[in-house]
């Protein structure tokens, strides 16, 4: 050490799980020219001794310990402690044990997971630096009352801003949820009725689903940010719901396309056996752990394939991510599924924090299955795990994609209020309402919408929660609360993200819960269900079921069908495009429409039809 070199900081950790212990020590490592001497402890009974005959700067404490937990643990380690400030580290995140846990004499509290790579680093050279303001105040209290007095001035003021800066770290996860799914309620829903417009030719049509596509996936990557709390907390569920397995491949291949043709790489998704069209599992988190594999492949991977491999096995399916990139040593590839941690290729990135596969393992495990590895340096990368996805028939679960026209003709007139502060999703709902019949009143506010139900009396209120003045919570308890209010129904209109708080909504008097952004099928089937509404549907097919096989091959040569049906059966994407060409001039209506499968992954059909024009 030399002499300008500064004193490492004595830091003591008393935690009992090993993880994240790792993971504290990690972030403190190398945090710019601070230097950080962690000696960690896993019970009371090795912390106490220490303080008694050690100096250390400060304490990093976890509360729950093998022979101690809660707020006693805070306590005792606090007697011991004397001056040394104490920063918990909880796993709640609620802010009244916060609050708690800074009254029983801890300096700080942070919650695991949610301070970044950083945060540790941060809080607790930001806590030390207040300990010492305080050192200097009680010093200078011994010879100048005047700046005793201006001292404690300016601490009063640090004090203010240390807990305004945790209610707005509590607060953080709300509040960026309602700011940012606000505004994707109105980009998802008016992209969805521009979609309408029979003006749009072709190509405007399909860069509008991808705006609702890539809509949907920010959607979905700022659902699972606000989870990664949850994780941590033992609080994700896993949501199994029919799903359309074709529509999940396409969404997922869209994304990742764009960044295998803007680095040159080959991309293919291959299907081995019958896959179902329909299945039985939890979309939205096997979609993110595609997208987070592929990504990290695409990421890695500066020459040569990437391939996405499918493989039904007895009502499961078994998903493979192979890459041509530059592999990963043995000794890394259990260290990879950690929190934070990095390889050197993906350190050299410099993108990310390491939480990727972190997530995706515990979404995968919360399926019902696990993520292994497959890797040698130079050998590319084989990421695999399989799932129990059950083939199921698109109904019950699955919502009519087909667009509501208006009520049955005869049907009585149905008065709709729509409570919403924001212009943009005010104007998206009653042009969704108005558009099949609904007559329409709006409110901005609750006591708009209190007003309103007394001199209208609708039958149904879509009811905002977060608005100015009166909010959707007060407007409900107080309609609820008048003559009639017992039976209008009420739907919550909500941009936040954790389904726990729905609790409330529903105790505040809500029939139902509609979160921002939200599909207009879902808006109408909560209307149709509180109501008994009878609707008149556009004439066209469900969007989980298989399309109808009328496709007419019999007067293709016989050896072509047998080259084509043997190319679908194979799943052959190469042949099969060979195959089209050969097609295309003879019959060019039967290509593009064969071509039209294949892009949809209905190789079954293919095959059927091949088959049908042989006369079987």
């Amino acid at each position: 050490m030399t002499e300008t070199e500064p004193q490492p900081i004595q830091v003591l950790l008393v935690e009992d799980e090993p993880g994240d212990a790792g993971l504290a020590q990690i972030a403190l490592r190398g945090f710019r020219d601070a230097r950080f001497e962690v000696t960690w402890v896993q019970t009371l009974a090795d912390a106490l001794p220490r303080l008694a005959t050690a100096f250390y700067a400060i304490v990093l404490l976890d509360l729950s310990l093998p022979d101690s937990s809660g707020l006693q643990t805070l306590e005792r380690i606090h007697a011991a402690a004397g001056a040394t400030p104490i920063v918990v580290l909880t796993g709640q995140n609620d802010i009244e044990f916060g609050l708690s846990t800074l009254k029983s004499g801890a300096a700080d509290y942070l919650v695991k997971g949610d301070f970044g790579y950083d945060g540790l680093a941060r809080t607790v050279l930001y806590t030390l630096h207040r300990a010492k303001l305080e050192q200097e105040l009680a010093e200078y209290r011994l010879h100048l009352e005047e700046l005793v007095a201006q001292r404690t001035a300016e601490l009063a003021q640090a004090k203010e801003t240390a807990e305004a800066a945790n209610r707005a770290k509590t607060a953080f996860l709300a509040n960026m949820s309602h700011e940012l799914r606000t505004p994707l309620n109105a980009i998802l829903g008016f992209a969805q009725l521009m979609e309408r417009d029979e003006a749009l030719n072709e190509r405007q049509r399909n860069e509008l689903q991808i705006i609702n596509r890539s809509g949907r996936h920010l959607l979905a990557l700022i659902n699972d940010v606000l989870e990664i709390a949850r994780i941590e907390s033992g609080r994700v569920t896993v949501q199994i719901k029919p799903f359309d397995l074709a529509d999940l491949l396409r969404t997922v291949e869209e994304m990742i396309r764009l960044r295998t043709d803007a680095k040159g790489l080959d991309f293919s998704i291959e299907q081995n056996g019958h896959l179902p069209f329909c299945v039985l599992g939890d979309m939205h988190h096997l979609r993110q752990v595609l997208i987070n594999l592929l990504g990290n492949a695409v990421k890695y991977t500066e020459q040569g394939r990437i391939c996405l491999r499918l493989t039904a096995i007895d009502g499961h399916i078994r998903f493979e991510v192979t890459d041509t990139g530059p592999g990963i040593d043995a000794g890394e590839q259990q260290r990879i599924f950690q929190a934070f941690y990095q390889t050197e290729a993906g350190a050299a990135q410099g993108e990310g924090a390491g939480l990727g596969l972190t997530i995706s393992r515990e979404f995968v495990r919360l399926m019902g299955g696990d993520i292994s590895v497959d890797s040698q340096p130079g050998q590319g990368s084989t990421f695999a795990f399989t799932l129990p996805l059950p083939k199921t028939a698109a109904t019950g679960g699955v919502l009519s994609r087909k667009r509501v026209l208006g009520l049955q003709a005869g049907h009585r007139p149905v008065r709709v209020l729509v409570a919403e502060d924001k212009a943009d999703s005010r104007e998206l709902i009653v042009r969704l309402l108005s558009g099949v019949g609904f007559e329409v009143r709006t409110a901005e506010n609750g006591l708009q919408a209190l007003e309103s139900f007394k001199t209208w009396r609708p039958h149904f209120i879509w009811m905002d929660i977060r608005m100015p003045g009166m909010d959707g919570h007060e407007a409900t308890r107080q309609i609820r609360a008048l003559p009639g209010g017992d039976s209008v129904k009420i739907a919550a209109l909500t941009a936040g993200a954790f389904q726990e708080y729905q609790s409330d909504i529903l105790a505040a008097g809500c029939d139902d819960v509609l979160s921002k952004p939200f599909e207009e099928e879902r808006l109408f089937h909560i209307m149709g269900d509180l109501l008994d509404l009878q609707y008149r549907y556009e004439e066209t097919g469900c969007a989980a079921a298989p399309p109808q096989n009328n496709l007419d091959l019999s007067h293709v040569d016989a050896s072509l069908r047998a080259a084509i049906r043997q190319a679908a059966e194979e799943l052959d994407i190469g042949a099969f495009a060979g195959l089209l060409e050969q097609l295309r001039p003879t019959h060019p209506a039967e290509a593009a429409e064969l071509s039209h499968w294949a892009r949809e992954f209905r190789f079954d059909q293919i095959r059927q039809a091949a088959d049908a024009g042989n006369g079987a």
